[in-house]
């Protein structure tokens, strides 16, 4: 059985996990409704802007129009709405994350972008999609597991435990 803290953080990944499926979706609906016409879709397109650089060259297509958002990210968003998934399937796994495992994943992408910087044409989009999904993946645990604490933060907060030897008084309160 579940207590109530870890029910509590458990809804609050998946909650986090829905609504970052929810902002990815985005990246194949703006595409789809450019390609039928419709008028305002370079506004959900706009709303990725300030997140991306959305560089033609290093955009995946999706049918005929480029995603909002450059290969790279797109790795970086799928990895983390994967790893909050799996965080909330698996409640452990989103606590196996730490800084160096974070730095660690991004080890390709920075090398990745590093050839760049020295004039090489580093690999193409979609190996730059694959390159940065551990990143995104290690991001969404440390995600996951920050989500989760303040979820369980905010339910001792609410309900604040007894102090030992007390009559199950709230302190502060007679």
């Amino acid at each position: 059985m579940r207590s109530a803290s870890g029910s509590m953080s458990s809804r609050a990944v998946l909650s986090a996990a829905i609504l970052a499926t929810c902002f990815c979706s985005g990246l194949a609906v703006a595409p789809v409704l450019e390609a039928r016409g419709i008028p305002s879709a370079h506004l959900l397109r706009d709303a990725y802007a300030p997140l991306c650089h959305q560089l033609p060259a290093r955009t995946l297509g999706f049918g005929e129009r480029p995603l909002p958002v450059c290969a790279r990210c797109a790795g970086l968003y799928g990895g983390g709405v994967v790893a909050l998934f799996l965080a909330w399937l698996f409640p452990l796994l989103g606590r196996s994350a730490g800084w160096r495992a974070l730095a660690i994943a991004f080890v390709p992408t920075i090398l990745d972008a590093s050839v760049r910087l020295f004039g090489r044409s580093g690999v193409g989009n979609g190996p730059r999609l694959l390159l940065a999904l551990p990143a995104g993946f290690v991001a969404g645990l440390l995600l996951a597991e920050g989500i989760a604490d303040l979820a369980a933060l905010a339910l001792t907060r609410r309900f604040p435990m007894a102090a030992p030897g007390s009559r199950g008084s709230v302190p502060g309160r007679p």
